[in-house]
């Protein structure tokens, strides 16, 4: 299948789809082999508040061992809410020749029920039907031999509820603990800056004071001499290395299952502490502490303290 010329095209995704060939922006709608899709009527009013309570609603669908993005959206009376697992569909689309930064916006195949009354083939044996109002795929060989196929053209339908491939990523860490850290690395920098300077001006003192000193005594000069002077300062650039390198693997463990409690930063040591929603997670922060020679503290109520020595 070829996009190439076509802008502003819209792509069926699903398992048994042909690979294709784009070389611009596409929007691709996700069949429900993609998401788990929940429709629940609730007394709130705004999306954010749907979003902060979708992890608890999908506890009985989903494996907790295994982090997923979601999104809502009002749908008449009712929230439709969606589970899904970003990175898997991003390698999917990759093998299919989709890449990244061809993407334009998601949609859920769940916006097209009032367009698939009708069933739609996919490949030889599964089509897509509105049952119910939800929007699911069924064995071919349940229909019957007189059903009429539709062929439904995806630019057609009013599509508004699309997310930015981009914003899933980037949910993979929430924004709150994105801001923390960015923060703390931004302080991080400052502070080596700062302390970069004044082992700088250190220096430039320590080689006049050199200067006089060879002046006086010739015999100050071997290079051995000055290297030790120098090397004295080594040790503070690897310390600030290494705290901006534990940061930065903390940072790769946080997802929408863990949350940052606590950091503290000292000359001697890190601590932090993470706040995981499972004892699956929990289990998974222990295997990441002990690749990374971080030590575990205290564990209490999945709450997990990891300290690094300096």
């Amino acid at each position: 299948m070829n996009f190439m010329g076509n802008s502003n095209k819209r792509l069926l995704v699903h398992k048994n789809m042909e690979r294709v060939t784009v070389n611009e922006n596409i929007d691709i709608i996700l069949t429900p082999q993609f998401y788990t899709f929940l429709r629940e009527e609730l007394a709130i009013k705004f999306a954010y508040q749907a979003k902060n309570i979708a992890p608890s609603l999908f506890d009985d669908y989903l494996e907790t061992s295994i982090e997923y993005q979601y999104h809502v959206y009002k749908c008449g009376e009712d929230w439709c809410f969606f589970a899904y697992k970003i990175n898997e569909i991003v390698l999917f689309l990759q093998e299919k020749g989709l890449l990244t930064h061809n993407i334009g916006k998601i949609y859920f195949a769940q916006e097209l029920a009032p367009n698939l009354n009708k069933p739609i083939q996919l490949g030889d044996f599964e089509v897509l039907q509105t049952i119910d109002n939800t929007v699911t795929i069924l064995p071919q060989r349940l229909m019957g031999s007189e059903e009429p196929y539709q062929t439904l053209d995806f630019s057609k339908p009013v599509l508004q509820n699309g997310i930015a491939i981009s914003s899933s990523l980037e949910s993979v860490i929430p924004i709150k603990q994105t801001v923390l850290l960015t923060v703390l690395l931004l302080f991080l920098g400052a502070s080596f800056i700062v302390e970069g300077n004044r082992i700088k001006s250190s220096i430039e003192g320590i080689e006049e004071q050199q200067e006089q000193l060879l002046a006086q005594n010739p015999k100050l000069g071997s290079s051995l001499i000055r290297n030790s002077e120098l090397s004295k300062y080594e040790p503070l650039d690897q310390k600030e290395r290494e705290k901006r390198e534990t940061i930065a693997q903390i940072a790769k463990v946080l997802s929408a299952e863990s949350k940052l409690k606590a950091l503290t930063v000292n000359e001697k040591n890190l601590i932090i502490t993470i706040e995981a929603k499972s004892t699956a997670i929990t289990k998974q922060l222990e295997k990441h502490a002990k690749t990374k020679n971080l030590k575990i503290k205290s564990i209490d109520k999945n709450i997990v303290t990891m300290e690094k020595n300096l």
